[in-house]
């Protein structure tokens, strides 16, 4: 359930983006939207929403495509009961605004627990998804690396956002957002006032509430199941990409190149990016780098005109 006896925060402004409060089953869901042409779906981070891409949608448009970034269920503005949220939950929301918008299929891009969703999509719902690319994410494939080690103890909050009273007063007491934005995660600091933005989102009674079911109901069963080798016998049937940066604490230059020594074990086409100077939040710090890289990818895919 929502709770509406908190002020929402004001939507942020990002010129040429419309937004909309689609009618879906159980509530509305937010979507922000620029651009006219292909439609490349914008899958947001945890404690962020819509408002991750505000650099990467104009950049989009300006290329002929149109951007689409719902805020997912439990975040943002969407308004749809949190206590629902499970494994699939986000992914099922994902493929009724595909209906309700009318789209059968869609480029995609994801980051972090954005990231749940898309490889979900990706693998089970394929002819809904042209090609895909995941920020700061492994493939689900991917097995467990003894360099990964040293990173898991930033983790911590994972289990800790799913114990239903200290998930709640983490998100509203602000000690979430410093540990985020801290230089665990990043190599840039934020502008304070991109800080307090998200800030205001996840001290929201919504988002707070929210944090517990999305931890102890999606993320933590997604990642027993990635442990378990749940998902190695599957391929993305598309072509993936899956962009690191070189300062993240959880996925080291190292352990990802040895993870995509050999990318056919991901799908028949999977590509690597790294990028320099970049920690866990890339989309934020390096927003050129990122739309570079995605605009590069998505350009490989066109067909060749003397063809």
């Amino acid at each position: 359930m929502t709770t509406e006896s908190q002020a929402w925060p004001a939507m942020p402004v990002v010129a040429g983006v419309d937004h909309e409060f689609l009618e879906v089953a159980g509530g509305q869901m937010h979507v922000a939207a620029m651009g006219s042409g292909d439609p490349v779906l914008l899958l947001h981070g945890f404690g962020q929403m819509w408002w991750q891409w505000r650099e990467i949608m104009p950049a989009l448009a300006a290329q002929g495509y149109r951007a689409i970034a719902p805020d997912l269920r439990g975040e943002g503005w969407t308004r749809l009961p949190y206590r629902d949220i499970d494994r699939t939950r986000r992914t099922r929301d994902i493929l009724e605004l595909l209906d309700v918008l009318e789209l059968g299929e869609v480029r995609m891009v994801s980051q972090d627990m954005g990231a749940v969703s898309a490889f979900q999509l990706a693998m089970h719902y394929p002819e809904r998804i042209t090609s895909h690319v995941m920020i700061a994410v492994p493939p689900p494939q991917m097995r467990f690396d003894l360099g990964m080690m040293p990173g898991m103890r930033h983790l911590w909050h994972q289990e800790a956002l799913s114990m239903p009273k200290l998930g709640p007063w983490l998100m509203r007491s602000g000690r979430m957002t410093r540990h985020f934005f801290s230089p665990i995660f990043m190599v840039q600091p934020l502008d304070q006032a991109v800080v307090d933005q998200y800030q205001a989102m996840m001290s929201h009674e919504n988002s707070a509430r929210a944090a517990v079911p999305l931890c102890r109901r999606m993320v933590l069963p997604e990642l027993m199941r990635i442990i378990r080798g749940s998902y190695r016998a599957e391929r993305f049937a598309m072509p993936s990409l899956f962009i690191f940066g070189t300062k993240d604490a959880g996925f080291p230059p190292a352990v990802v190149r040895r993870a995509f020594a050999d990318t056919s074990i991901y799908g028949t086409d999977v590509r690597l990016e790294i990028i320099e100077d970049a920690g866990h939040f890339i989309v934020d710090e390096q927003p050129a780098a990122i739309m570079k890289a995605i605009s590069e990818f998505f350009d490989s895919l066109r067909p060749d005109p003397r063809e």
